[in-house]
């Protein structure tokens, strides 16, 4: 990355003279010694911004973003409630949104040339594409180079797919995050003596590696199952018991959660996403989040057979279920944004969400 380029996004942003002045020189003047031979020798670096400095990863997220401000794509992109979603980015992670493959290559190629300009260049081995049942086949290119199709892609730590299938995420975090983690607490776990530093263990470092970004989920009973399925493998370890021995004694995984004393995997991500909720229905600055969470698609005809769960099905039909369970007349009734604007109100009223079953 061009260090003018940088220094000038600096400016842009409004940042202090005298630490663009500083940063200028460290990186325009910046030279090191070696003594082949105990003979010194003075080098001149010259680098550029670089990710493993450690504030480059702030300078090149800085550039990068005012570099995608000057991109023409107002009219590009997908149509989210009279507004235009062109792409979403996370530092270096960037993807693009486009209703065809064609604009999609026209979008990567203006990117590309600004990226050119400012000593950036795309690298086309992680560069790939997917597509939903809209889209009818077709390659895509970049300067004659094929951009490779995938069914899945693993995205800022999260397999993702076009059908929001969770089984290969699951899959994914039984063998990377569960038996990860376990294997760096096993020893203490097995070790020692305290009857409730497992369960710490076990509640802080392994349960947020397996729901990570439980908040976005669409679970179903079937992915509910997987994770049950996976916490209680882990279970059965950390406790000594095999299945052998659990089928001949006759014990019940109720009775191993009673001996290991762990949070239960569902039920924590359930907690996860009703927090999660109730911040995205307090939004009200117009961002993405809050409006593709509410976003219906309406000029496009879905595909036979029921249609994929969304987000917010878990709480119209938890919110259903509790007013009918409490005899609330249907006139009587808040909806979930309403009752979500007070937040004290929003955590009261999910107690106890041990009493959920979807």
């Amino acid at each position: 990355m061009e260090i003018e380029t940088v220094m000038e996004t600096l400016g842009s942003q409004g940042d202090p003279t005298q630490y663009i002045k500083i940063l200028r020189e460290l990186y325009k003047n910046f030279t090191t010694k070696i003594s082949p031979f105990y003979n010194d020798i003075n080098l001149d670096v010259k680098r550029r911004v670089k990710q493993c400095d450690t504030i480059s990863s702030k300078l090149f997220t800085a550039t990068l973003q005012n570099v995608m401000r000057t991109l023409e794509w107002d009219n590009m992109g997908v149509k989210i409630n009279g507004r235009q979603l062109h792409h979403i980015r996370f530092a270096n992670d960037i993807v693009l949104i486009t209703p065809s493959i064609n604009q999609a290559e026209r979008m990567l190629s203006y990117f590309d040339k600004a990226c050119g300009k400012i000593g950036l260049r795309l690298n086309l081995k992680k560069t790939m594409f997917m597509k939903n049942g809209l889209v009818s086949f077709a390659p895509s290119t970049l300067n004659g180079t094929n951009i490779s199709e995938c069914s899945s892609y693993v995205y800022l730590g999260r397999k993702i797919n076009m059908m929001m299938d969770l089984a290969p995420e699951m899959s994914r975090r039984k063998r990377r995050a569960a038996w990860g983690v376990f294997k760096s607490i096993e020893d203490v776990v097995k070790r020692t003596k305290n009857t409730q530093l497992p369960a710490h263990l076990f509640d802080t470092t392994l349960l947020p590696a397996l729901t990570y970004a439980s908040e976005t989920w669409s679970l179903g009973k079937q992915d509910e199952g997987s994770l049950s399925v996976i916490e209680l493998t882990v279970e059965t370890t950390m406790l000594g018991v095999s299945s052998f021995t659990q089928v001949r004694d006759g014990i019940r995984s109720t009775d191993l959660r009673q001996g290991s004393k762990i949070k239960d995997a569902v039920l924590y991500a359930k907690q996860s996403k009703i927090r999660w909720a109730g911040r995205v229905m307090r939004m009200n600055d117009n961002r993405w989040t809050r409006v593709v969470s509410d976003w219906i698609l309406r000029d496009v005809k879905r595909t036979a057979g029921r249609p994929p769960t969304r987000w917010s099905e878990f709480f119209t039909k938890s919110l259903e279920e509790r007013y009918d369970a409490r005899r609330v007349p249907k006139a009587s009734r808040t909806h979930g944004a309403t009752l979500a604007r007070d937040r004290e109100r929003w955590r009261i009223y999910w107690r106890p969400l041990e009493s959920l079953d979807h």
